[in-house]
């Protein structure tokens, strides 16, 4: 079929060629002549454009010439459906608002739900959803009210399209599922399999992989039935997707496996990046290390040509466990490095989006501030005038009882407005103070292993990387959240503890406890509120410390308060005082999360020594009360 219609498009354009001939001959054409460029020009629009547009421009000023409307219309609509598609979306409007114009003004109702639909999809393409959808609404009446039912289809499909890309899935499915019906009556395959991918992608959306699977394969033997037989990248994306979805992962492999063909034929990396990267994970897990990194390796090719963070993190990643499995630590090393230099990056991004947020919301907040005084003088201008005509006592009274009733609406929306845009705030607030963490932490870390792996200390490298990798994952995760569970803080601080030991060369041990009653799989807490203040316990507490330094962390409730205690036996607060500047310094962001979270309850963070017989100094402790929800 394509070589039938590059045939077609060469043939056109030899007839262009002669008719050009013949044009410069004449002065104009007659209506016979324009009626048959107007079948060329529909019939070259998608396949030779440039011909298209050449040929509809010339034959719009000839029907211009002997003021031909039937010809002014259809050219003119021509030329706005190939701006379309040229990305001009301006001027595609510009154009079929024309051809709405002058078809209804010349009685063209037959094409009027065309043009509608077109106009529809312009809108649509320009981001003006609420437009494209009241158009194609229209478009759809007009198709009905003339008895054109493969139009109303086309519309039915064109809105359809419209809720998918703002991501309404429930009337995605409604609106496609009703254009496919008349589709399958037309046996338009080719439209058809258009909505069916709609369909499916609504379901997948939706997270209903049984549903979408099902579609998808609909769309491929409506594929099949357009008689193209050519393979399309879409349809084995999506089944990769669905069948690793619903745990067909050797399906899954098949279809990531022709992805990766087709993609590479087509040349489309950014559907290639993600069948290379499930590929390499696969030939890892069955013990094909040279296979996967081979994989892995051409994936982060294009995640970083695509800026791509997040996958470029989880490539490096792998990668660097991977090598360590195999003993080749250098590179294991190297791709660490890597990993924290892509997380780093990763965290700054998210610190500059969080900042351009609130910056974007002050503005906005600002402008609608002017606008509402604008507003309200506007109001008070125009009423006080109004009252001024108004010389009756009723009148006085009604007025003044409008006015009170928009003041306390107006006041009312105000308090609403500010109170969400300070809960919006306080919550991007919170993840820019979580994300200031102090980066030397994982530079320390990667330090300590290159020292290892230099050292020929090949399992103790090995354990190290794995719970570094371990716990900058987990940090990651939860500086998205503003809440997670206790028995996530606590894996994650246990984590933590145990590579501060291998940095403080195990000088000490550490222990954590839960009193009874607390469910810590249903406490949810403010992540990493605690970890500054172990980290304070290790590195100030236990500063003096060769050997035999202890660490305990303890969780407690009195009557409905959750507490937070840390202790070590070092040398006390007198040994420490020249430090409480660096003490201060460490805790002040968590001071702040404090202070922001609990913005209506004072919390104080204590610090005591621990005494013994004679009052002597047997340590630290410190502890706050932590501010928490309980999950239902």
């Amino acid at each position: 079929m394509l070589q039938y219609q590059f045939i077609k498009s060469i043939i056109l354009f030899f007839l262009l060629s002669f008719f050009s001939g013949n044009v410069s001959a004449q002065t104009t054409l007659d209506t016979n002549a324009i009626k048959t460029n107007i079948k060329s020009i529909t019939d070259s629009i998608t396949i030779n454009p440039v011909f298209a547009k050449d040929l509809a421009n010339r034959t719009l000023k000839a029907s211009q010439q002997i003021n031909y409307p039937w010809g002014i219309f259809m050219n003119t609509l021509a030329l706005g459906s190939i701006a379309y598609n040229d990305g001009e979306r301006e001027q595609a409007i510009k154009l079929h608002e024309a051809a709405l114009v002058y078809g209804r003004a010349h009685g063209f109702r037959h094409k009027e739900a065309i043009v509608l639909s077109n106009l529809a999809k312009d809108y649509g393409g320009s981001g003006n959803t609420k437009k494209a959808i009241n158009l194609y609404h229209e478009a759809i009446k007009v198709a009905q009210e003339i008895n054109d039912t493969l139009q109303v289809g086309i519309s039915l499909q064109g809105l359809g399209q419209t809720y998918s890309a703002i991501g309404y899935s429930e009337e995605t499915i409604k609106y496609c599922s009703q254009a496919a019906e008349i589709f399958i009556k037309k046996k338009k395959y080719n439209s058809l399999r258009f909505s069916y991918n709609h369909i499916a992608a609504a379901y997948m959306q939706r997270s209903r992989y049984d549903s979408a699977y099902h579609y998808i394969w609909l769309s491929k033997r409506a594929y099949d039935a357009t008689g193209v037989g050519v393979p399309q990248l879409d349809f084995y994306m999506n089944m990769a997707i669905c069948c690793d979805s619903l745990n067909m992962k050797d399906s899954a492999a098949y279809y990531f496996e022709k992805t990766m063909i087709v993609a590479r034929e087509v040349n489309d990396e950014i559907a290639l990046q993600p069948a290379l990267s499930y590929l390499a994970a696969k030939e890892e897990a069955a013990g094909h290390s040279t296979k996967a990194i081979k994989y892995y390796k051409e994936a982060l090719q294009l995640t970083e040509k695509y800026n791509n963070l997040e996958g470029s993190i989880s490539i490096t990643g792998s990668l660097s466990e991977l090598y360590a499995k195999t003993g080749d630590f250098r590179n294991a090393y190297n791709y660490a490095v890597k990993e924290a230099a892509f997380r780093e990056e990763y965290i700054n991004q998210e610190k500059i989006n969080a900042v351009t947020a609130l910056n974007a919301k002050f503005e906005k907040q600002q402008l609608q501030n002017e606008f509402d005084k604008k507003t309200a003088a506007t109001t008070l201008t125009n009423e006080k005038k109004i009252a001024k005509r108004n010389m009756l006592l009723y009148g006085f009274v009604a007025l003044a009882l409008l006015l009170g009733v928009v003041i306390i609406f107006v006041v009312k929306s105000f308090r609403q407005k500010a109170i969400i845009t300070a809960n919006k705030n306080e919550q991007l607030k919170q993840r820019l103070l979580l994300t200031q963490m102090n980066p030397h932490f994982i530079f320390n870390s990667v330090d300590n292993i290159q020292s290892l792996i230099y050292s020929n200390k090949d399992e103790e490298a090995i354990n190290y990387l794995t719970k570094f990798s371990k716990l900058t994952r987990q940090i990651l995760e939860n500086s998205r959240e503003n809440y997670i569970s206790l028995d996530e803080e606590l894996n994650m601080l246990d984590n933590y503890m145990n590579i501060q030991k291998l940095l403080h060369n195990n000088n000490f041990t550490h222990t954590v406890s839960i009193d009874d009653g607390i469910d810590p799989e249903n406490i949810l807490l403010p992540p990493m509120l605690t970890q500054p203040f172990i980290e304070n316990a290790i590195r100030h507490g236990l500063k003096n410390k060769k050997e035999g330094g202890m660490i305990h962390v303890r969780f407690y409730r009195i009557e409905e308060q959750l507490f937070f205690e840390v202790t070590d036996n070092g040398t006390g607060l007198v040994a420490k005082e020249t430090e409480d500047g660096q003490r201060s310094l460490s805790t002040q962001i968590t001071k702040e999360r404090l202070e922001s979270i609990s913005s209506k309850k004072k919390i104080i963070i204590q610090t005591l020594n621990i005494t013994g017989e004679h009052d002597t100094v047997q340590g630290v402790k410190t502890f706050f009360e932590i501010p928490y929800v309980y999950n239902n």
